[in-house]
């Protein structure tokens, strides 16, 4: 699933009332893998870049964490309670801002999974040049590295990351899946 689809998505809000004091997870044990350390040159969209930083290295599953600047970034700042539907919760608009920017510091994680689309899970703070700060979810396709952007991915061996309905958010999120190692 393109991540961009959930920022017109909402999900139910009162959901974690009835599973209060239940400590409810999706889990699986995976090890350290290879650690990928790169840069991604001026031009390059920043989150496909690392997609395509792991696929070049054959990682399936990874955290990333990043820093660097900004031609331009786009993102959303979080949920909020649906303006149409008290019950419900929606991600923010989105914020757009002209570069330079500096993004101080992002992580999230990737999956390029069997079957499906590969896709990244990622937040990151960034500063203006006035010094203001915003942060949020960032979207394929919509930041742009300006003069560097420094990436370091963690692969994770024995999991795969895989977009599922989840069917209490009523939203597709991410699901960790043991997975036999290939080598």
């Amino acid at each position: 699933m393109n991540d961009k689809q959930q920022q017109v998505e909402s999900f139910p809000w009162h959901i974690w009332e009835e599973h209060q004091g239940l400590q409810r997870f999706h889990s699986t044990v995976g090890r350290p893998g290879r650690t990928i350390s790169g840069r991604l040159l001026p031009g390059c969209d920043m989150l496909l870049g690392m997609i395509d930083m792991a696929k070049s290295h054959t990682i399936r599953s990874a955290w990333v964490s990043a820093f660097g600047s900004l031609a331009r970034a786009e993102f959303s700042p979080g949920i909020r309670i649906s303006e149409t539907n008290s019950d419900r919760v929606e991600r923010r608009p989105n914020v757009y801002l002209p570069g330079p920017l500096e993004m101080w510091s992002g992580m999230g994680r990737l999956g390029i999974p069997d079957t499906g689309e590969p896709f990244i899970h990622f937040h990151g703070l960034v500063a203006t040049p006035e010094g203001k700060l915003y942060g949020g979810h960032f979207f394929p396709g919509e930041s742009i590295v300006y003069a560097t952007f420094e990436v370091h991915i963690q692969e994770i061996l024995g999991v795969e990351f895989t977009y599922e309905l989840d069917e209490v958010v009523e939203i597709p999120l991410i699901k960790p899946k043991g997975r036999p190692e290939r080598f």
